[in-house]
C-alpha cells in the first residue's frame, strides 16, 4: 500500500513543508513530517495527561490521584519484565528521553540508524505496562530522593512559591513530582488505573519526523496490536480558579549567594482555543521580549543601574487550563526593581508598545520560528502538543508575522494589567 493510500498529506508553500497524517483503527492519531536527506530521525509519543490531571470521572464516577502521579507513571513505564528499555534504546544507537509537564507527557527518541526497531520499542514502552509491588515501592525512594534535590534549589524553591501565590485552586500549583506523601500513597492498582484512563491510543498522538517510510511508520502501529481502548467515558476536572491571586508577597531563606526574585500574574486561558491560542502565545511571546527582553527600555535601565546580573529572563505560558507570566532574577536591590517594573507597566499600560520596535521584534521572531523548522525534535513535540490541543502547528510556524500592536497591547493589557504576585528567596544567616 502506497503513503498516499494511508494518510492525507497536507502542504504549506510558505514554508515549503508537508505533513502526512491518520488515525489508526486503534484511535491513535499518527503525524509524520518528511525531511528527505536529513540523517537523523525523531519520534515521540505524547499523551493528554499531566500534573494537573488528578481529578477526573469516569462514568461518572468521581477518582481522585495522588499529586505527581503522572510524573511517576513516567518513570515507571521504562520498565518492562523482558527488556531494560534505556540500554536497548542505547544499544541501537539511539537517545531516549521522557517529561512529564503540567498538561502532557513526551515519550521520545532520535536516532540515525535503527529506526524501524527503535520506534517498535517506544510503541511497546507506552502500551504495555508493567507495575508490581516491588518494582513501585523502589521507585518511591528515586522519586522522593529527586524531590529533595529540587527543594535544595532555591530557583525552584522560589518558583513554586510564585505558583502558590498565583494560583489559589487549580492544580498547576503543585510540584509536578509531588510531594514525599503522595509518592509513597501510589500503588501499582493506581498506576494501571492511570494508565488505562489516559494512555489509551485515542488520547494519545504519535509524531514523526525525518527521512522515513510512512507505510513503515504504519505498519509499526499495525505490529504493536494496539488495543482499540475501552469506551468508558473518561472527563478531567479543575476546579474553578477565581481572576484574583491567591496572595501578593511571600519571602523565605535559603543558602543562595544573592536574594532571587519572581513576579508573576496569571490570565485566563479559557477564551482561546484553536488559532486564537497560539496567536495569543504568539503576542504573548513578543510582549514579553518588547518588555522585559535583554533589548528592552526595561532591561538596559535595570542593568545599568546595578539591579539585575544575566539571570534575569521572563516567561509566557498558555495551556489549556493555566495561562501566566513571570520574571524571575537576582539582586541585592529588589524594592527597587519592583517600583521600576510597575511603573513601566503603568507607563505601558497608557502608550502601549513603540510601533517600530515592535515590527522590529515580530519579524525577528518570526524568523527565529521558521528557522526552528530544521530541527527535528522542537518540531516534532511542537506538532504532538498542538494537534492534542485542538490546533494545527503549521498555524504555530506560519502565524506570527500576522500579529498586531493591538495584538501585543492587548496581552499587557489583559496579562500585565493585573494583580502581581511576589515571591522573594532572601539570603539565609551565613550565606555569602
Amino acid at each position: 500500500m502506497s503513503d498516499r493510500g494511508i494518510f492525507t498529506e497536507k502542504m504549506i508553500g510558505s514554508l515549503d513543508e508537508r505533513i502526512l497524517e491518520c488515525d489508526h483503527g486503534s484511535g491513535l492519531h499518527i503525524q509524520i513530517i518528511p525531511k528527505k536527506g536529513f540523517k537523523r530521525k525523531f519520534a515521540v509519543i505524547t499523551t493528554d495527561f499531566g500534573s494537573i490531571d488528578i481529578e477526573y470521572t469516569r462514568n461518572g464516577e468521581l477518582r481522585t490521584l495522588p499529586e505527581g502521579t503522572a510524573h511517576f507513571l513516567e518513570h515507571k513505564m521504562y520498565e518492562q519484565p523482558d527488556v531494560d528499555v534505556m540500554s536497548r534504546f542505547a544499544a541501537l544507537g539511539a537517545d531516549c528521553n521522557a517529561a512529564t509537564g503540567f498538561s502532557r507527557t513526551y515519550y521520545y527518541f532520535s536516532c540515525t540508524d535503527n529506526f524501524d526497531e527503535c520506534l517498535d520499542l517506544l510503541i511497546k514502552q507506552v502500551a504495555e505496562p508493567y507495575f508490581t509491588k516491588e518494582n513501585v515501592e523502589k521507585e518511591k525512594g528515586i522519586i522522593i530522593q529527586e524531590i529533595n534535590m529540587y527543594l535544595d534549589d532555591p530557583f525552584y524553591v522560589g518558583e513554586q512559591d510564585l505558583m502558590r501565590l498565583l494560583y489559589k485552586n487549580n492544580p498547576v500549583k503543585n510540584e509536578i513530582a509531588g510531594t514525599e506523601e503522595s509518592v509513597r500513597s501510589i500503588t501499582p492498582e493506581i498506576l494501571y488505573e492511570c494508565h488505562d484512563a489516559f494512555y489509551r491510543p485515542s488520547n494519545m498522538c504519535l509524531t514523526v519526523v525525518g527521512d522515513v517510510n510512512a507505510s513503515s511508520v504504519h505498519d509499526a502501529v499495525e505490529r504493536s496490536g494496539l488495543s482499540h481502548g475501552n469506551s468508558d467515558d473518561i472527563a478531567k476536572i479543575l476546579p474553578h480558579e477565581p481572576r484574583e491571586t491567591a496572595g501578593k508577597y511571600f519571602t523565605r531563606r535559603m543558602e543562595t549567594s544573592l536574594p532571587i526574585f519572581n513576579l508573576g500574574f496569571k490570565a485566563d486561558p479559557l477564551p482561546y482555543t484553536g488559532i486564537k491560542r497560539v496567536m495569543r502565545r504568539h503576542a504573548g511571546n513578543i510582549m514579553r521580549e518588547l518588555v522585559f527582553g535583554p533589548s528592552s527600555e526595561l532591561y538596559k535601565e535595570l542593568y545599568e543601574n546595578g539591579c539585575i546580573n544575566y539571570e534575569f529572563y521572563a516567561s509566557y505560558d498558555i495551556e489549556r487550563d493555566y495561562s501566566m507570566f513571570s520574571v524571575t532574577g537576582e539582586s541585592e536591590k529588589i524594592s527597587e526593581i519592583l517600583d521600576r517594573v510597575r511603573e513601566h507597566i503603568n507607563r505601558l499600560l497608557r502608550t502601549g508598545v513603540d510601533s517600530r520596535r515592535f515590527r522590529i521584534m515580530r519579524n525577528a521572531m518570526t524568523g527565529s520560528e521558521l528557522r526552528s523548522f530544521d530541527s527535528v525534535s522542537y518540531i516534532g513535540r511542537m506538532f504532538g502538543q498542538y494537534y492534542l490541543q485542538g490546533s494545527d502547528a503549521f498555524d504555530y510556524f506560519t502565524s506570527c508575522g500576522k500579529i498586531t500592536e493591538y495584538d501585543v497591547n492587548d496581552v499587557i493589557s489583559e496579562v500585565l494589567g493585573g494583580d502581581m504576585a511576589v515571591s522573594v528567596v532572601e539570603r539565609s544567616e551565613g550565606s555569602k
